[in-house]
């Protein structure tokens, strides 16, 4: 319902990215049972831009797309995807300047690469991502966290698994993965050879491998190699009734002692189990 209680005018192009996102924000605000005047008052803003930002014909900035989605209890970040490709209809996108990967030699060049296939896919949202890699099924679990952290450059690419669950998940060829994987291999013996030498790379071996081991010995098995102590690491539980896929950061198991979380919440009261993962997905049943 409008301020007026008159019927609001149709959205002129409901199935641009504009329109989707105003439809939103009319199903949204519907659904709240608010009217545009409570609209406006919850998210501190006047009538006239909720009225504009739901009338398909002008794009609110990101920040009111997102205050908006929060008060309507939408996917905020599903409506990021749409607000984005809708500030990109029309005109040239704006992409991220990557060097060709036959020149990448180190982490942040190749995670500036990494950005720029995430651009050129139209930017989907890090849940659109995981959802492609679970689909195809073919290059184990890319979570929507993880998704985030690389398109960010908050984190570098852990293995050549995780390398091409990405380009999976940005609908790059497979014709292009060898080449993806010579970059990221020539990156990985160029940073282990400038940083890993001497007494300090056979200590972090070690530190890997007694990590590993920790786990096993907690009935977990790690799915990618060992990222450091404070960095999310995917693992699965090794016990037949559970063999849930969680994330762990390892510094959280050595302070509570804890193996799978699954297991720990099962056979606790609710609430007294450390928090040192989430559960991600149920794979089979079947023994590795």
């Amino acid at each position: 319902m409008s301020r007026t209680g008159r019927p609001m005018s149709p959205i002129p192009d409901p199935n641009s990215p504009k329109g989707r996102l105003a439809g939103q924000f009319r199903a949204g605000r519907g659904r709240r049972g608010l009217t545009q005047e409570q609209m406006a008052a919850k998210v501190g803003t006047s009538i006239g831009t909720v009225q504009r930002a739901e009338s398909g014909r002008v794009l609110p900035t990101l920040p009111m797309a997102l205050a908006i989605a929060t008060v309507c209890h939408l996917d905020e970040e599903h409506i990021e995807s749409l607000w984005r490709k809708a500030s990109r209809r029309g005109r040239k996108p704006h992409l991220t300047r990557a060097r060709p990967l036959r020149q990448i030699t180190d982490a942040a060049e190749l995670g500036v690469a990494l950005v720029r296939v995430w651009e050129l896919n139209g930017c989907p949202s890090a849940r659109e991502m995981e959802r492609r890699v679970r689909e195809r099924g073919e290059f184990g679990f890319l979570s929507h966290s993880a998704a985030w952290r690389i398109r960010e450059r908050d984190q570098s690419v852990t293995s050549e698994k995780q390398l091409f669950a990405y380009l999976t998940a940005c609908e790059v060829s497979e014709k292009s993965f060898l080449l993806w994987s010579l970059t990221w291999h020539r990156v990985c013996r160029v940073e282990s050879s400038s940083e890993d030498t001497g007494d300090n790379r056979r200590r972090k071996l070690l530190h890997a491998a007694a990590a590993e081991r920790h786990l096993k010995d907690l009935g977990l098995i790690p799915q990618e190699r060992f990222p450091g102590s404070r960095v999310p690491w995917t693992v699965r539980c090794r016990r037949r009734k559970c063999r849930q896929i969680s994330r762990i950061r390892y510094a959280d198991v050595i302070r509570h002692g804890q193996g799978c979380l699954v297991c720990a919440a099962s056979s606790a009261a609710p609430g007294s189990a450390p928090d040192t993962g989430r559960p991600l997905h149920q794979p089979g049943t079947t023994d590795p």
